[in-house]
């Protein structure tokens, strides 16, 4: 299990981008996050990149895998730059 609280601070927002509208597969990802150290209050759907800020995750569902990623720069153009941080199974 790959632990995320790692890459979380106290004002880190979670945003998942399950590109689904399943209600299952939904249910499904939170419940992986939440065992992967993300509490399930700070999770969100949101697909708006450009509401992310340095030190956000940001979780887009790649079947069948739960693909992490953290935001490491945010430049004044409004550009987002991420790493992958984890791939979780679904």
């Amino acid at each position: 299990m790959v632990d995320l609280s790692q890459y979380l601070t106290n004002t880190s927002n979670v945003f998942l981008a399950p590109n689904t509208s399943d209600q299952d597969l939904i249910e499904r990802a939170r419940k992986k996050l939440a065992e992967s150290g993300i509490s399930e209050d700070r999770i969100q759907i949101n697909y708006n990149t450009q509401e992310l800020n340095t030190g956000d995750l940001y979780v887009s569902y790649d079947p069948p895998d739960l693909v992490v990623r953290t935001v490491y720069e945010r430049k004044p153009n409004g550009i987002v730059k991420m790493k992958s941080a984890a791939i979780i199974r679904l």
